[in-house]
């Protein structure tokens, strides 16, 4: 950022924005297709490469440079206030209205988190890996390759999930994930290349057909493969998305505030679905709720920190002029 344009880098993170914007619409999305009808298409069809996508732009954004050269403790310090106390917030309301809230529910929560609380955990998981590791993001891909196909074929991907393991074992997503964060990291520290692109374009639809067609013929090594291939395939393509520099800043205000959006959209349903708010209208209205909640919280910096919402301060005037000399 410092020896680039200043401009073009402010683009690029709206080009993230937009993007995380819309794979979070997916995920509400898709909650909601699972609330009106668990097994339909369309369910099905985010299953193979929504929550993928997201962990693999975790993985991509994710600073391994600056997690290593400090401590641990700091790096944890950094992600609590502004995710892991919204999250542990979101939890205890969700365990509450679900009359779950009990020691032990709050004891297993970090390892074996209700419904879509799963994602914080698993994300932390390899952040603290990749950061006390002291591997290249080759080395440390090599190791999650293995692991996360291992898991998949044990533990299922989508249609064939197995059960057998859940009284003592952790989320299997846990296991199953390693490889799209770690190889989101290895594509970060690439410089891009239009060849992998290239390829990536001819695969990622592959990929996704193939997951379409295995929503009728159930296959264990085929919703291994497709998944796979689709989703490591778009992972690929962040680069050359992130440098096209292009934006919806509707959809990238919702990205901005992805973890708001993400933590209490379950909730919202529940409190339409509870108002006699059935169907499309329950997804629009709910959507449209979260939004404008967004935009209140925004205003209200102590609230805003504790639900999720992001709360951007600028840089102090001395600390903005020196920028401004090292850009020039």
């Amino acid at each position: 950022m410092l020896f680039g344009d200043h401009a073009d880098t402010r683009r690029r993170d709206r080009t993230i924005d937009t993007l995380r914007g819309l794979l979070v619409l997916a995920v509400i999305a898709g909650h909601y297709a699972e609330i009106t009808d668990r097994t339909s298409f369309l369910t099905w069809l985010g299953a193979g490469v929504r929550m993928p996508l997201f962990i693999g732009l975790t993985g991509y954004l994710f600073n391994l440079g600056g997690a290593r050269s400090r401590p641990l403790a700091v790096t944890l310090h950094r992600y609590g206030a502004r995710l892991i106390a919204p999250w542990l917030i979101a939890c205890g309301v969700y365990l509450t209205c679900a009359t779950q809230l009990t020691p032990l529910a709050l004891l297993a929560v970090p390892v074996r988190p209700p419904f879509h609380f799963w994602f914080v955990p698993v994300m932390m998981s390899f952040i603290v890996i990749a950061a006390l590791s002291r591997c290249t993001p080759l080395s440390m891909l090599g190791v999650a390759i293995p692991v996360s196909i291992a898991a998949m074929y044990l533990l299922g991907v989508q249609h064939v999930v197995r059960h057998d393991f859940n009284g003592w074992m952790p989320d299997r997503r846990f296991f199953i994930f390693p490889i799209y964060f770690f190889y989101g990291v290895w594509v970060a520290d690439r410089a891009i290349d239009r060849g992998k692109i290239c390829a990536a374009l001819v695969l990622a639809p592959i990929g996704l057909v193939w997951w379409c067609t295995l929503y009728a013929h159930p296959s264990a090594s085929g919703e291994v493969a497709a998944s796979l291939i689709a989703s490591l395939s778009l992972i690929c393509l962040l680069p050359g998305i992130r440098a096209s520099a292009w934006s919806l800043p509707v959809i990238g205000g919702i990205g901005r505030h992805s973890l708001f959006f993400y933590l209490w959209h379950p909730m919202v349903f529940g409190l339409w679905s509870s108002a006699g708010i059935r169907g499309v209208p329950m997804l629009g209205v709910t959507i449209l709720s979260l939004a404008l909640a967004c935009a209140w919280l925004t205003r209200h910096g102590a609230a805003a920190r504790v639900f999720g919402v992001t709360v951007r301060t600028g840089p102090s005037p001395a600390r903005e002029v020196a920028l401004q000399e090292r850009l020039a």
